[in-house]
Parts: C-alpha cells; sequence; structure tokens
C-alpha cells in the first residue's frame, strides 16, 4: 500500500486498472500548495509532464481559482491531465523515471484531489479536447456534481433553461464528463462540467437574473454536493 497520503493506495490502483473499456480516461488534479508556493511541485512537473506527453498525454487545461468559495476550501490550482488509457496512467505509475519525481510531488503539497473521469454519455458533450483559450479576459467554471436520489432529472430542469442564457452570453461548456473512480479524494463526484464564460461579468450578470434564481431552485433540488470554482486559465 502507499504510505503517500497524496497517492492512490495499491487497492485504488486495482480497482482503476479493472473498470471495463479501456477508454481515454481525464484526471482531475486539485491542488493545494505546501509553504514553498509550489516550487516542490514545478520540479515534480518537470520530471512528470515528459513521461506523460511520452504516453500519449496532454494536459487539456490548467486554472487558477478566482475564489475559495467554490464549495471545497481554497485550492491553488486545477489541472485536467487526458491520457489515451487507463493502462497508460498505471504505466507512468509504476515507471521509475517518473517515480524519481514523487518526492518532490510530496513535498510540494498541502492538500490534493486526484479523479479519474471519462467521455460524458450525454449526446450533447462536447468531444474530450485541449481547452482552447481565447481572450485575457475569460473565465472557466469547474463544477463538479454529486445528485440526490432521482435528482438528475431536476438538474436537467435547470440545465434546459440556463444552457441558452449561457450561449447567449457568448460562454459554451467546453468539457462534460462522467465519473469513474476517485483516486484521492474526501468526497464522490458524478459529473463534472468545465463551462467558459467571455468575462466573469457575463456570469454575475447571469445569476442576478430572475430566470437563472428561479430555474436554481431546481439546481438545488437536484443536487446532494456541488464544488464550483471559477477560474482564469493560467498562462506559460
Amino acid at each position: 500500500m502507499s504510505t503517500d497520503q497524496f497517492l492512490p493506495d495499491d487497492d485504488t490502483l486495482i480497482a482503476l486498472a479493472g473498470l471495463p473499456d479501456d477508454a481515454p480516461v481525464v484526471m482531475l488534479n486539485l491542488l493545494e500548495f505546501a509553504d514553498d508556493g509550489g516550487e516542490s511541485y514545478r520540479r515534480y512537473g518537470a520530471i512528470a509532464r515528459p513521461q506523460i506527453e511520452r504516453r500519449g498525454g496532454r494536459i487539456l487545461y490548467t486554472g487558477v481559482p478566482l475564489t475559495d468559495e467554490g464549495g471545497g476550501g481554497h485550492w491553488d490550482v486545477v489541472i485536467l491531465v487526458e491520457y489515451p488509457s487507463r493502462a497508460a496512467f498505471l504505466d507512468m505509475m509504476a515507471d521509475p523515471k517518473y517515480q524519481k519525481g514523487l518526492p518532490f510531488r510530496a513535498a510540494g503539497l498541502k492538500r490534493t484531489v486526484l479523479y479519474a473521469f471519462g467521455q460524458a454519455a450525454n449526446p450533447m458533450a462536447p468531444p474530450i479536447d485541449v481547452v482552447p483559450i481565447d481572450g485575457s479576459d475569460e473565465i472557466f467554471v469547474l463544477n463538479l456534481l454529486r445528485f440526490k436520489p432521482d435528482g438528475r432529472a431536476e438538474y436537467q430542469k435547470y440545465g434546459q433553461v440556463v444552457m441558452p442564457m449561457i450561449q447567449e452570453r457568448g460562454g459554451s461548456p467546453t468539457l462534460m464528463l462522467d465519473a469513474e473512480l476517485p483516486l484521492v479524494s474526501e468526497e464522490s463526484w458524478e459529473d463534472l462540467y468545465l463551462v467558459r464564460y467571455p468575462d466573469v461579468e457575463s456570469l454575475m450578470e447571469m445569476v442576478a437574473t430572475d430566470t437563472w434564481q428561479q430555474a436554481n431552485e431546481d439546481r438545488q433540488r437536484g443536487l446532494d454536493l456541488t464544488w464550483a470554482y471559477p477560474t482564469r486559465p493560467a498562462r506559460g
């Protein structure tokens, strides 16, 4: 078993390997850095990124949360990394070259979430791809969702009202993912949505409308738990 609190233990890795249909997997990384401000984690990243890319993986999105009030406390960075298969991720985890970076990862973190997601079954979901960054003012809201029993239908009512409102303001969903397995997480999730808005003002204007406020009642009835963080794309 792993003794590193920031890594999945052996039983969790076995469970990941045993999931059916070894399709591409997206790993959600929520990171709160240790007191060195992330310098140790950056040293880990310099080792890990070539290992990710050598296996056909790619970083889909890196963002900095704009608030600590998203529901899950403070995070410094959110990173979404796609691997072509779960086997590719597991192969990397077992690689001695990758493992050389793990002490820097452990030293660089105060808290983390690592969670496996796959392509959403929703026919409206966009294909998994690198998130395009078009403007300096745009933001991307990370939504993690867990539904009440039979709550998904209530949430869908909310989505039917709000999706046109997002699009009218120049926004769009950029990723819609279904949860597969928590690797390091105190919470369980069902859906992940990453939604683009052209700027903070368009989001704030939308949620201030009576239409959104009324639709939000369906949202609240449907959800057991949610974390929602507006993020700014990290540059460079």
